[in-house]
């Protein structure tokens, strides 16, 4: 598995070193790093947008933190979803009120970087005595984190996740129809699936709590519940554009998708939606199709593996009960240009905070991304772990092959991870085939191009705009000319 992630990580670092990071860094930033770990007491604040299940975990690493260091107290508070976040922390850095650590992505810190927000990590780095060895993190992930243009290293990698397929497992079985965690499922594929589900009464009666298929269908404004679910609209184009060979944005903020190529990718899509095969989660007026999917509205859904506990299904009022989840790699176009969004948050220290809230978060940082600490929460999230270290450790071996091992041979405890080990053997499966996107500051930002995309697909979903008249809305919003479409 390391050889993999080698692999992939090699791969796309060739991409990504292309996309250094704009900003004026931060070279008016201080960094004076005290000899000794301060004895008096320090609170180190933390801007998130994890939800309730994933803080319940990073409080168990703050716990045994506070142990370790009882002078040291941690709190953190949610900013909603990463476009929260990353707002809240722009608002902070010109209200003057910033946390000492945050989370975020490197289209966050670029900007952040603007106001020379951050506080460059290599002195702590080389210190010879607070120091560290990054030796150990994963290339890719690590050289992500220093991409930035005045050549420091602002952040570290703490979890990294990728996109996945989870299926209801239950119906498939039973219309014969084999997918697993690591066949590659196209779209075809996915037509394919769409024509060999057949809601007779048989299939009815037997799947569901109906007893006939008008009482089924009357469930469903469609007749039958949508095929596939796609929970970010922003990922799915980036990702998509990249399936067909085609271009985004560069790392010199060029907007790259205004042209007759891309129309016609949506075309395709476009149909899909209309035979409601794709679906977003918009169509059941949520934000993730978790659960529309545990509902039994959709029968597969693509999105995070970070999100793999939200897709457990507990719903037995649901249209199907609690039923069976598999989970699959990506959906691709064809084998051609095979891509999967490879994200993650990584985490960065504010500049607007003392030395010794500085060291004291620089601990903590390196506590957060240990070997024990990055496996223990990659193994009950779906996240990744972001050092190598962590896939060569017995437990994480383990932890992956129950993934792989037949239901009926799983303790109780395995079973509820389950889930988990299946999302990390499909992270591993793709591995070879991560992408994402260069991130930029300029007249528009990446951030600006990825809110545009995602408005993009979602006004073709919704109908509110033609295909021509969404990639046009998008350029203007993205300050760059009209195109005129066949």
């Amino acid at each position: 598995m390391k050889k993999l992630f080698a692999l992939f990580l090699s791969v796309t670092s060739v991409f990504v070193l292309s996309a250094c990071l704009g900003g004026t860094g931060g070279e008016d930033v201080d960094v004076n790093i005290p000899e000794e770990f301060p004895e008096e007491e320090v609170e180190i604040l933390i801007w998130h947008a994890f939800g309730d299940d994933n803080m319940a975990l990073l409080d168990n690493i703050f716990d045994d933190f506070e142990d370790m260091y009882p002078n040291v107290s941690i709190r953190h508070v949610g900013q909603g979803g990463y476009d929260g976040l990353r707002e809240s922390t722009i608002q902070g850095n010109v209200g003057g009120s910033t946390p000492t650590m945050v989370f975020g992505y490197p289209d966050h810190f670029v900007e952040y970087l603007q106001g020379n927000s951050l506080v460059p990590l290599d002195d702590y780095i080389d210190h010879p005595e607070h120091g560290t060895d990054l030796e150990d993190f994963v290339d890719g992930f690590l050289d992500e984190n220093q991409q930035y243009v005045d050549g420091n290293q602002y952040s570290l990698p703490f979890a990294k996740s990728t996109e996945m397929v989870v299926y209801n497992k239950t119906v498939m079985d039973y219309f014969d129809i084999e997918i697993g965690t690591e066949r590659f499922l196209t779209w075809q594929d996915i037509q394919d699936i769409a024509d060999d589900i057949v809601w007779d009464e048989e299939a009815v009666q037997a799947l569901t709590d109906f007893d006939t298929v008008e009482e089924f269908e009357d469930e469903f404004e469609a007749g039958q519940p949508h095929i596939i679910n796609i929970d970010s609209a922003a990922n799915f184009f980036i990702n998509s554009l990249s399936q067909w060979g085609l271009d985004y944005t560069n790392a010199e903020g060029e907007i790259l998708f205004g042209n007759q190529d891309t129309y016609d990718m949506l075309s395709y899509y476009k149909d899909l939606m209309d035979d409601d095969i794709l679906s977003l989660p918009i169509e059941w007026d949520e934000q993730y199709g978790s659960l529309p999917f545990k509902d039994g509205d959709v029968l597969m859904s693509q999105g995070s593996t970070a999100g793999t506990r939200h897709n457990i299904p507990d719903q037995e009022d649901g249209v199907f009960g609690t039923f069976e989840m598999g989970v699959a790699p990506v959906v691709q176009y064809d084998e051609d240009n095979m891509a999967a969004i490879q994200q993650g948050p990584n985490l960065a220290m504010m500049a607007d905070t003392t030395d010794e809230e500085r060291l004291a978060a620089w601990y903590l940082m390196e506590f957060m991304t240990n070997t024990e600490n990055t496996a223990y929460f990659s193994q009950n999230t779906g996240y990744v772990p972001v050092r190598e270290s962590a896939f060569d450790d017995p437990d994480y071996a383990e932890f992956l092959e129950i993934g792989q091992a037949d239901p009926d041979d799983l303790s109780d405890d395995e079973l509820n991870q389950r889930p988990f080990s299946m999302a990390a053997n499909v992270a591993e499966s793709q591995a070879d085939i991560y992408a994402f996107e260069p991130p930029f500051v300029g007249r528009v930002t990446s951030s600006n191009a990825r809110l545009e995309s995602e408005l993009l697909v979602e006004g073709i979903y919704a109908g509110t705009r033609d295909i021509g008249g969404s990639i046009n809305r998008a350029l203007g919003e993205l300050q760059q000319d009209a195109v005129d479409f066949d």
